[in-house]
């Protein structure tokens, strides 16, 4: 299940409307497959972050 709270977390703001609804539809799938879409949000903020720490030391 992808959780509202930790996506607004990660990504520093509210959600919109448009990307709550598309939320709300990807809970609607098989566990398994939004947990793989939540995974993906978090691995991609991760890496963010790391890119963004590597860049800073140039």
């Amino acid at each position: 299940m992808i959780n509202q709270d930790n996506i607004e977390r990660l990504i520093g703001r509210k959600l919109t409307d448009k990307e709550l609804r598309t939320i709300e539809w990807l809970n609607t799938w098989e566990k398994e497959t939004s947990g793989t879409v939540a995974h993906l949000i978090k691995t991609a903020y991760l890496n963010g972050r790391l890119e963004k720490s590597l860049n800073s030391k140039e």
